[in-house]
């Protein structure tokens, strides 16, 4: 009784919005003005900085209030963190206006905090890992000075350098839902919003291709748990797949026509005639598997999948610095996603990150 009270509790402090109050002081309804929603941000934007500061502390804090009081009421963990929970939908759902508030962002982020300090007093990060961190946010910060899309990029890095070094934290499965809940608030902001627009047609046409890009991890995963030639071999014939096309495309003119008017999503259009990129990127990946040592090709290989797949995507979308026939972020970009890969290689597979150099 005592769980379902605290609760119940929770979501009744998760309820209250300054930022409706606020609004309702200068004859506004804030969820109908600005962003649409009770939030600190949308405080800021239409009523100002003095409203938006104690708009934002309590919606900070009241998550975690929930989660003391329910400490104190029931002395059990789960109740304590269900209530916690229960102040995001509070601030999301409050029953007096219609079920319609917040996005509860603050909310999360409040107990996210909260966790996080728990984590820090329990075990602390190395030095490199905060590093590594603060890399992260710097490049992609500068990239797209979305908070939401550093949100995507960071969080779920957070997430996995916390649960290095606590695996069997009780915390960790509300850790998870409460950073789920944030990135699925920043991915519905990201596409209401359109943030990210990609108006390079080239890519609009074949996003199929960036999308299967990560299906080559096929090759790396089969070289490390079973062997180096069975690896080559599956990667061998896909690329011979591909090669023995790109020949008949040059030597069969009546194929080339019917792949480029009747599957016009296969191939781009300054691939017509030469090697696709495909191509290019299988043979380099063979290539890779099969002279380098284990450590220096999974490492290469992983590179170029996910360095190419950010470069491409944030260089098409935020890019505004070229270079040549690249641009700045792109490739700020495609260092940030080896980076990454490098930092999960190493505290996965003992790979050194100095392999990115």
């Amino acid at each position: 009784m005592l769980c379902a009270i605290s609760i119940a509790l929770g979501y009744l402090i998760g309820s209250i919005l300054p930022a409706y109050f606020f609004g309702r002081l200068y004859n506004l309804d804030i969820r109908r003005i600005g962003m649409r929603y009770a939030g600190t941000v949308n405080v800021y934007h239409t009523l100002g900085v003095l409203p938006a500061i104690p708009t934002a502390m309590y919606d900070l804090l009241k998550g975690v209030l929930a989660i003391f009081i329910s400490q104190r009421l029931t002395s059990n963990f789960i109740c304590a963190q269900l209530s916690g929970l229960a102040a995001i939908a509070g601030h999301v759902l409050p029953f007096y206006l219609g079920f319609r508030g917040g996005q509860g962002v603050a909310c999360a982020t409040g107990i996210m905090l909260y966790y996080l300090v728990h984590y820090l007093t329990g075990g602390g990060l190395f030095p490199y890992e905060l590093g590594f961190l603060f890399a992260i946010v710097a490049i992609f910060t500068y990239i797209t000075r979305q908070g939401e899309l550093i949100g995507m990029i960071v969080l779920p890095l957070l997430c996995y350098t916390l649960f290095l070094h606590a695996p069997h934290d009780p915390h960790n499965p509300f850790l998870v839902a409460v950073v789920a809940y944030i990135i699925a608030v920043g991915v519905y902001n990201t596409v209401r919003r359109g943030l990210v627009k990609i108006t390079d047609e080239t890519l609009k046409r074949h996003w199929w291709r960036v999308a299967a890009r990560p299906g080559a991890l096929t090759f790396v995963v089969i070289y490390l748990h079973r062997t180096q030639r069975m690896a080559l071999q599956l990667i061998g014939y896909v690329a011979a797949f591909f090669i023995l096309l790109d020949i008949v495309r040059f030597i069969h003119r009546r194929t080339s026509m019917f792949l480029r008017e009747r599957i016009k999503l296969l191939f781009k259009r300054t691939e017509y005639r030469k090697f696709s990129s495909m191509t290019v990127f299988l043979v380099a990946g063979f290539i890779t598997l099969l002279v380098f040592p284990k450590p220096i090709a999974v490492a290469a290989f992983t590179y170029l999948i996910f360095g190419d797949i950010f470069g491409k995507l944030f260089g098409l979308t935020f890019g505004r610095h070229k270079i040549r026939d690249k641009t700045l972020e792109g490739t700020l970009a495609y260092w940030g996603g080896a980076l990454i890969c490098a930092y999960v290689l190493y505290n996965t597979l003992h790979i050194s990150p100095l392999l990115l150099g």
